[in-house]
């Protein structure tokens, strides 16, 4: 099942993270992993999350966002990150 991330995934979303950070070796920290978490949960930010779970365990998340395509004139979804 894909849903939103809730606010009471953040320790599962974090260790997920963490790991997709360590696989492309770029560092994480606390600050970086509440930043993200807070942009995720603010209605008026354009980064969103979600998750896919199995059997109610989350084994993967996505991040994404609204970006403009100039040469469309239009709005379009990019996804950020990507890990399962």
């Amino acid at each position: 099942m894909i849903r939103p991330l809730s606010k009471n995934d953040f320790n599962v979303w974090s260790n997920i993270y963490k790991s997709y950070a360590e696989f492309y070796k770029l560092p994480m920290n606390k600050e970086t992993l509440e930043t993200l978490w807070s942009w995720i949960h603010d209605d008026k930010h354009v980064v969103q999350g979600i998750c896919f779970e199995i059997d109610k365990r989350i084994v993967g998340i996505a991040h994404y966002r609204t970006m403009p395509r100039p040469i469309k004139g239009q709005y379009i979804g990019f996804l950020d990150d990507l890990f399962v």
